[in-house]
């Protein structure tokens, strides 16, 4: 459903319900307020530092829900919490061209983030009877919010594209994660507003075949855009305030975004998450060299990858005979809870190289009650891994 019916029937039922309220000589429920934040800090600095401390300030109830519209001063790159850096990025490309390249700890690929551009973040509490129950509901609802609300705004031809893209004619306008755990959910968008260095980012991020395998643009220079060149004019940050604010009344209902600022409890959460997210023990943790290192020489490896419609599969194996010795299943798409693929690798690590004690494997952990991962199926995840295992 688009931003532009959700807004139009949300808007029909408040109205109906505010003349049934006044009928009765009974006044409306008062709006919700969530607190507004406008920072101006790089993608990689505020997704490892302002955005998780946050996170934690709302989930222990320290702080109201948020909603965060941030700037960025200059270029960055960030991978996902679920993916290997060394395979998503091309990190001495990186060194040498002073992109600074960080892991955060939300789901989702890598993401290079232009000088001008923004990230739009919600912390809410699920409790709120608007907010989705799901991350596939979530995409859908939140997305189709921001692309009416770019249509309303800009006048041009956004639409949501499952499960997680708004898209002008095929291009990519925006990356976005989400991430439902407890009683929260954690939504980020970043979005393109100004131009990049197109050959720079494709250098930076070397884009797999798999990934552009179900595109009509194959080329990452053809997969992106960004609102500037689709509105053909330049694009203010006081209009980007005005879209989002759309946006959020189009998804949510009535909002009242009540300007703030972080509290010194925040300030404190945001040094620590510095610090973690900048050590390279955090950086390199699903990398090959961290996590297999020289633990079982002369052992085969065999890798193999898939494109689910949510984005990228990678299966790394380690085989010496009839069994798996060790695995990394890293991807960069958004399954809940986010500790599933680290379940799937202590289901089969020893396994015997069986496709059928395999597979019943998997689907053990894939069943498990409250286990999502829209737009990746346990078809993707089985033929994955079977074929890393060489007995797909």
């Amino acid at each position: 459903m688009g931003g532009d019916s959700l807004s139009h029937a949300r808007e029909c039922t408040m109205m109906m319900k505010t003349r049934a309220s006044n009928h009765a000589g009974i006044r409306p429920p008062a709006e919700k307020s969530w607190r507004w934040l406008i920072t101006h800090e790089t993608y990689a600095d505020f997704s490892t530092s302002t955005s998780p401390a946050v996170e934690r300030a709302v989930g222990e109830g320290r702080s109201p829900d948020t909603a965060v519209l941030n700037f960025f001063p200059e270029d960055s790159i960030t991978v996902g919490v679920l993916d290997d850096p060394e395979k998503a990025c091309d990190l001495a490309f990186c060194r040498e061209h002073r992109i600074i390249v960080r892991r955060r700890n939300t789901t989702g690929g890598a993401i290079y983030a232009a000088a001008g551009s923004s990230i739009v973040c919600y912390y809410v509490r699920t409790s709120c009877p608007e907010i989705p129950n799901t991350v596939g509901d979530a995409f859908q609802v939140i997305l189709g919010g921001f692309a009416g609300a770019m249509r309303r705004i800009f006048h041009i031809n956004a639409v949501y594209r499952p499960v997680n893209d708004v898209e002008v004619e095929g291009k990519k306008l925006m990356a976005s994660s989400c991430k439902i755990e407890g009683d929260m959910l954690i939504f980020r968008n970043v979005l393109n507003i100004r131009e990049i260095d197109r050959e720079k980012a494709a250098c930076a991020m070397p884009l797999p075949p798999e990934k552009a395998h179900d595109k009509a643009l194959k080329r990452f220079q053809e997969r992106f855009t960004c609102l500037e060149r689709e509105a053909s004019r330049p694009i203010t940050p006081d209009e980007i305030e005005t879209m989002v604010r759309v946006a959020v009344e189009a998804t949510f209902g009535p909002i009242t975004l009540v300007s703030g600022r972080l509290s010194s409890t925040e300030y404190t959460f945001r040094e620590e998450y510095q610090r973690l997210y900048t050590d390279d023990s955090w950086f390199y943790a699903n990398s090959e060299s961290a996590r297999f290192g020289s633990k079982h020489p002369g052992a085969q490896r065999a890798e193999a990858r898939r494109k689910a419609p949510a984005g990228l599969i990678r299966a790394v194996i380690l085989r010496r005979g009839s069994a798996i010795l060790d695995l990394i299943i890293t991807g960069d798409f958004h399954p809940r809870p986010h500790t599933l693929l680290n379940e799937m690798e202590d289901a089969l690590r020893g396994a015997p190289l069986d496709p059928l004690v395999i597979r019943h494997r998997i689907e053990r952990i894939y069943g498990n009650q409250g286990v999502e991962v829209a737009g990746v199926s346990l078809e993707d995840f089985v033929s994955t891994i079977l074929s890393a295992a060489g007995i797909g």
